[in-house]
């Protein structure tokens, strides 16, 4: 008995799935492909795809994974040409999400982030590495944008400037309003990251020239705000072990979150919630930190729930405190000043506990002020 007879006994056991072709035969080769396209030998992959294709013309695994290893050897244009065929077959996800790639790498964001949204609209279980993906894009075009702010709407400018100087103002508020809590209320440097924000948001609006500038401000902000966001110390878990999967991948997903690697952060999130545990809170609430950055902000609110009613005080504490963020940018988007309110509630309610004082007050703060100026009208 030959080695590919055993393989067709087991076949006839059971014991082997044809997942991506119609024969033991190329299922093997098929097999054997992939792994030479893990380990970077793409000219062997190209080949081995190509017998399979000989007899399975319209296999589209077979066509993507050649496609895949022309683009690993950076043959872009015959990748594309690949990813073509694989479409004229059938719409598949990874032809999709592979030009949005190729479009990245060439320099076209513009069909880059038009094949993400596409991903997002057909694939909703890829949607988090679509965002992810369209978040790079928008990186690579700011780093290689070579727009000279000269050209820019002179208001437009105007309004970067001031975004600019806001976003990093080390201003502090005095103690006018009277606290039960704390009645010697320390001085709170202000909070003008979120008017930075506006402003920055108002320039593009008046120009889009001016984009790059601007989305560079507003990545800063981002960050900035990520980072009052819980990253859980797992290490301070009893049952802690670097060695298991779980908390090895937590451990990276704090270390890429720090470092603002947050495409990586995203693809170690969603390896937790997929395939060891969908309901880890450390890992819903880290997705709903990033949602946030991507400016999901319904997903993001939605994380922040599912965490809030575990019923764990921790998470509960944080998980109001990052919801009541996504409110006040859910304001910002809509409009709607209710959102900004419901932020409000979640504050005033945090605030009654001292120990989260120090964290929640000037955030609260920010807010009044920023009611009482829509109202025109005192709030204290």
């Amino acid at each position: 008995m030959g080695f590919l007879d055993r393989f067709k006994k087991k076949e006839k056991n059971n014991d082997i799935d044809l997942k991506f072709t119609n024969s033991i035969e190329n299922e093997i080769l098929f097999s054997k492909a992939t792994q030479c396209l893990q380990e970077n030998r793409n000219d062997e992959a190209i080949t081995l795809f190509s017998q399979i294709l000989k007899t399975e013309p319209e296999n589209i695994h077979a066509l993507n994974g050649t496609g895949s290893g022309l683009m690993q050897s950076g043959r872009l244009d015959e990748a594309e040409n690949i990813f073509n065929q694989s479409l004229e077959i059938k719409d598949n996800e990874m032809a999709y999400l592979n030009k949005a790639i190729i479009y990245g790498n060439t320099g076209d964001y513009e069909n880059a982030m038009k094949y993400c949204d596409k991903i997002i609209e057909l694939y909703p279980h890829l949607k988090d590495m679509a965002i992810t993906l369209k978040h790079n894009f928008t990186e690579q075009r700011i780093k290689n944008s070579d727009n000279d702010s000269s050209e820019i709407n002179s208001k437009a400018k105007e309004l970067i400037d001031k975004a600019n100087a806001l976003k990093d103002e080390d201003e502090t508020w005095e103690n006018d309003l009277i606290s039960e809590i704390q009645p010697d209320m320390p001085k709170f440097r202000k909070v003008t990251e979120w008017d930075a924000w506006e402003l920055y948001e108002d320039a593009i609006e008046i120009d889009p020239k001016c984009e790059t500038l601007a989305t560079s401000g507003i990545n800063e902000i981002k960050a900035k705000l990520l980072s009052k966001f819980l990253f859980f110390n797992i290490t301070m878990n009893d049952d802690f072990n670097p060695e298991r999967k779980l908390d090895s991948l937590k451990i990276n997903i704090m270390m890429y979150m720090a470092n603002e690697n947050y495409s990586k952060a995203s693809m170690a999130i969603q390896e937790i919630l997929t395939t060891i545990d969908e309901n880890d809170l450390d890992a819903i609430n880290y997705k709903g930190a990033l949602s946030f950055y991507f400016d999901d902000i319904d997903e993001a609110i939605e994380c922040f729930e599912m965490v809030s009613k575990s019923g764990n005080g921790v998470y509960m504490f944080y998980a109001d405190f990052n919801k009541a963020f996504a409110f006040r940018r859910k304001a910002m988007i809509t409009g709607d000043y209710d959102y900004m309110v419901k932020a409000l509630d979640i504050y005033d309610e945090m605030l009654k506990d001292p120990q989260s004082f120090e964290i929640v007050k000037p955030y609260q703060r920010e807010i009044l002020d920023k009611i009482q100026s829509f109202m025109n009208v005192p709030l204290f």
